[in-house]
């Protein structure tokens, strides 16, 4: 590896300007096309302050009745009843009652919005809640203006990670890093979504490029770079807890590289501040119930997982055996590669697989010896071809994938010869991007075999390596320039055919039939509780009702108990796009779990608003 570092100039500025643009446009392109899903929904109502399914809204949509099991007697109460009546004695019966969107977006207290965020999100992401909270306020509440925010986050993403490569490796690496995060789909799926991933990916990714430069640069004045680090890793955990991972693989790199005392306790005291934020939370936040939940759930997901893995409310949850466990991981860690991108969900056949392996093995082989077997010149350049072609005799499916697959494994063979030539310093950076690259998925393995189960074995719990090893690549896309041309045309070729298949599984995404991706392998329509809102505001007149299904309330836990008997939780999807004063007269209709209805003031027959069987994605 080189230690010329050329600096930038006009035109590695018009390349990145380029890149951006590109990324702006892949993020941009068909985002609000598709209906938002179950954890969408509870960022649109958890950002206002609002219990996804309404139990800090009971008074909006019910009236409660409390009896004693003598129900010819009326309860005695020398108290205040909390808003959560849990009790042996007193028994709570709910009736529907009318409301408007003027009820519904009552102004809502600061315990509003941490029961949200505790009840509908187990108090993780306050950080993301509140900007998205402030952004809404900015540029309105839709699909567009909250995926929007998600974005711009993923944007910055392709900034900071050229930054990152132009500050601790070069202006190539930063420019082929950025523009591999530009259409990485990973990256692009996650900024469709209004969740906190993509805040979460960057917050991570701007705290190790503080974190790095502290340890490179220990004894000078960095107040300004302690405090970015304090607030990024600090910011990160008030956005998904998960990234805990991230600070302990900087502990870990700390302990191998960090030298000096002083060095130590600046770090264990910018450490200590940044976990303050989160500290506070659980503490006097909203995240009382947080580990009590989270408790509760991998209680739940173990019992799921042992007793009906492939029948339950959550999708298929497997015991942790080694087996499953290696399963699960195996496409986390090579989805991160965008050689390898998919290729595990693709290819199956372990006889294809192992022929592939067999090939890439050879290939190492003979790039390593060929120098001393004697073979006629014109076989010796054309043998990395022969291998690739014979190989793809044996294969019984996806004959130029497993062929993609081969050349991908001696790819990657290159790593320790990237190692070796380092300088010293690089050496320490490019463990670095090993264990940011390795760790965060190896703590999810981890935390699988604590738990009992593989529910969280999924990238975009580990999705914050993926920036260190599209690093990783770009380096290695440069060291292949010092190979023979018969290896550098045999990788660059197949790399290239890999790129087609990156772009089937990104028009895959944009078309809405990617379980990788998007979660839904028959597309979406567009929002449905959008067009009911349009529609009612267009027909609504004075003497109207508008009627919502009720189905009956699934329940899962003892907290569930505290909900209403009936999910009221399209009334609260429609509501989101109302207009907060209007007054259209509302109501739950318990006789039917399927149509928003308009209940016509004159007699006539109900207009149906919007037919919801098959639309309410993930909620059903």
């Amino acid at each position: 590896m080189s230690i010329h570092y050329p600096k930038e100039t006009l035109q590695s500025w018009l390349i990145f300007s380029a890149i951006l643009i590109a990324g702006i446009a892949l993020r941009i392109y068909h985002l609000d096309s598709y209906s938002i899903f179950f954890d969408e929904k509870s960022t649109m109502v958890v950002s206002q302050g609002i219990v996804l399914e309404g139990a800090n809204q009971k008074e909006v949509f019910s009236n409660r009745k409390i009896t004693v099991r003598e129900f010819w007697k009326a309860p005695v109460l020398d108290y205040r009843p909390t808003t959560i009546l849990r009790s042996f004695t007193f028994n709570e019966t709910y009736s529907p009652r009318a409301f408007t969107p003027a009820e519904f977006w009552a102004p809502k207290s600061i315990a509003d919005y941490y029961e949200a965020m505790t009840r509908s999100d187990i108090g993780n992401s306050p950080f993301y809640y509140l900007l998205l909270h402030l952004w809404m306020e900015v540029f309105g509440l839709s699909d567009f203006s909250a995926r929007f925010l998600s974005v711009i986050f993923s944007t910055l993403i392709i900034g900071l990670t050229y930054l990152f490569g132009r500050r601790f490796f070069n202006i190539n690496t930063a420019l082929i890093a950025s523009a591999i995060v530009a259409i990485e789909p990973f990256f692009i799926a996650y900024s469709h979504q209004a969740r906190n991933y993509s805040l979460t990916f960057f917050l991570t990714l701007l705290a190790t490029y503080f974190f790095l430069q502290i340890i490179e640069n220990g004894k000078k004045n960095m107040v300004l770079v302690y405090i970015g680090y304090i607030l990024a890793a600090g910011l990160s955990l008030l956005s998904h807890f998960l990234t805990i991972s991230v600070l302990i693989a900087h502990a870990l790199y700390a302990l191998f590289f960090l030298r000096t005392v002083n060095g130590w306790i600046k770090m264990a005291v910018s450490a200590v501040l940044a976990l303050s934020g989160v500290t506070w939370w659980l503490i006097f936040g909203g995240g009382q119930y947080t580990l009590y939940t989270l408790n509760y759930q991998a209680d739940l997901y173990k019992r799921m997982a042992e007793t009906m893995p492939y029948n339950n409310p959550f999708g298929i949850i497997l015991p942790a055996t080694f087996a499953n466990v290696f399963n699960k991981s195996l496409p986390i860690f090579s989805d991160l590669l965008i050689f390898t991108n998919g290729l595990t969900d693709a290819l199956s056949g372990r006889r294809n697989v192992m022929v592939a392996i067999a090939t890439a093995l050879v290939l190492i082989i003979w790039y390593r010896f060929s120098d001393r077997i004697k073979t006629p010149v014109w076989l010796t350049h054309r043998v990395p071809y022969t291998l690739i072609l014979l190989s793809s005799v044996f294969y019984t499916n996806h004959k130029l994938q497993f062929c993609i697959l081969a050349v991908s494994l001696f790819a990657l063979s290159f790593i320790p010869d990237l190692h070796s030539r380092a300088t010293t310093v690089q050496k320490k950076r490019l463990w670095m991007l090993y264990i940011m690259g390795l760790f965060p998925t190896l703590f999810l393995i981890l935390m699988s075999f604590k738990g009992g189960h593989t529910n969280g074995l999924t990238q975009r719990y580990s999705g914050f390596s993926f920036p260190y090893v599209i690093i990783l690549i770009s380096l290695l896309l440069q060291y292949y320039k010092t190979l023979k041309v018969e290896f550098r045309i045999l990788i660059y070729v197949f790399l290239a055919a890999q790129l087609y298949f990156v772009g089937m599984r990104l028009d895959e995404f944009y078309q809405d039939k990617s379980l990788k991706y998007g979660y839904f392998a028959t597309p979406r329509v567009p929002n449905p509780y959008y067009e009911a809102a349009q529609k009612i505001s267009e027909l609504y007149q004075e003497g109207d009702t508008v009627l919502y299904p009720a189905p009956r309330f699934q329940i899962l836990s003892e907290m569930d108990r505290t909900f209403l008997p009936y999910s009221v939780q399209d009334a609260q999807m429609t509501n989101l796009y109302f207009p907060k004063n209007a007054q259209y007269v509302q109501a739950m209709d318990t006789t039917q779990t399927e149509l928003i209805l308009l209940k016509k003031g004159n007699g006539t027959a109900p207009v149906e608003i919007m037919k919801l069987k098959g639309l309410r994605y993930g909620s059903q």
